[in-house]
């Protein structure tokens, strides 16, 4: 797939307790009871390492409450975050950088199966085994010391002003109806991530292709007639959607769009809802490549983030928890599981995940793509 353009990052220093905090504190410090005896020495070394530094593309608000909780643990780890802009650049930094024995990621964490496929192939992941990996079902484990942070669903949105209550679609096959219907009124403002520009809107269309096949394909046939328009993220297609400028969207990353209905005035016109008939999940994964320096602190942080406790924090902090065991409430708006009983069983998830035909079949499926929607 190709690389995609670098900007800046952005450094979380360690965050610092609260006073009112202190007791709690220190109630929680260390490893958590029923960890494996031996784990005092990882923990024991992580504090002689005493820092951590992780690549990702999360953002500040995303990581706070899982720093707030691994820092309550293990106070003497000082911890620094690089929220990079698109999912290639945190492999891409990595590579370059231990090709010049520079100072490196000791852990890396990103919604990329693709590059996942890649970067495992390269032989550069630490074939860790987390004392969580018991609680993990097999598909968040994909090779040994890769491990799933969230399974963030792609949801459609739509303006309510505009998308009337009784047509707010809850199937993809819904939703292609309701485009044909609208066709005069709806030309051009239909909006998804585009293939063409690779990261979500290639890995969004793969997975939903590999769940549906050539029902897939007819139903992009159908709604090129309404001739959509294509964005590269999420930011763009919520406040289009809310100004009316797009009627409505589809394959929309739901971590991007929920945060906006916070705002009372944007949550009266702004409307969502699950794929029932293939709801795509893209899965975000992290690992502790084979250049890191800090490795007890990496593997301190890798397990925090698999625990039920770790999986919590970012719920809060705006991902969608992935342990099965992790359930919604507390700050938490849904979880894989919740989303799996919404839309009746797994049998109705889509998905994207380390497949290596995403990687293989690149060139022939944008080709296909472009054709169904008359892309040039």
């Amino acid at each position: 797939m190709p690389p995609i353009g670098r900007r800046g990052v952005l450094a979380l220093p360690t965050l610092m307790l609260a006073p009112q905090l202190a007791s709690q504190a220190m109630a929680q410090q260390g490893a958590p009871a029923g960890y494996p005896q031996g784990y005092a020495e990882v923990v024991a070394g992580a504090e002689r390492e005493g820092s951590l530094l992780i690549y990702s593309i999360m953002s500040a608000e995303n990581w706070r409450p899982v720093l707030e909780g691994f820092n309550r643990r293990y106070p003497k780890i000082r911890i620094e975050t690089l929220d990079l802009p698109n999912s290639r650049e945190v492999f891409e930094r990595y590579l370059a950088e231990r090709g010049t024995n520079s100072r490196t990621a000791d852990l890396l964490a990103t919604a990329d199966p693709a590059g996942w496929i890649e970067f495992q192939g390269r032989g550069e992941v630490m074939p860790y085994e987390s004392v969580e990996a018991a609680a993990w079902p097999a598909w968040s484990k994909p090779w040994p010391g890769v491990y799933t942070i969230s399974a963030d669903p792609l949801v459609f949105i739509f303006n309510k002003l505009l998308v009337p209550e009784a047509q707010q679609p809850k199937s993809f096959a819904q939703f292609v109806a309701l485009a044909q219907e609208n066709q005069g009124r709806w030309r051009n403002k239909l909006t998804s991530y585009g293939a063409q520009f690779g990261g979500f809107g290639y890995s969004a269309n793969f997975g939903f292709v590999a769940k549906h096949g050539d029902q897939a394909w007819d139903w992009f046939g159908k709604l090129a007639a309404s001739q959509p328009r294509w964005e590269r993220s999420g930011g763009p297609m919520t406040e289009k959607v809310t100004s009316g400028e797009y009627a409505a969207g589809w394959f929309v990353s739901a971590i991007t769009f929920w945060p906006r209905l916070n705002d009372p005035a944007r949550a009266r016109v702004l409307g969502w809802n699950f794929i029932s008939d293939g709801q795509l999940m893209i899965l975000r994964g992290m690992a502790i490549p084979k250049a890191a320096r800090n490795v007890n602190a990496a593997k301190l942080m890798l397990d925090y983030i698999a625990s039920a406790e770790g999986q919590a924090a970012f719920g809060r902090g705006g991902l969608t928890p992935a342990r099965p065991d992790v359930q919604p409430g507390e700050g938490i708006r849904h979880t894989f599981s919740s989303i799996t009983q919404a839309v009746g069983g797994e049998q109705n998830i889509a998905f994207i995940d380390y497949r290596k035909e995403m990687l293989d079949q690149y060139d022939p499926f944008l080709a296909r793509w472009k054709r169904s929607f008359g892309v040039s």
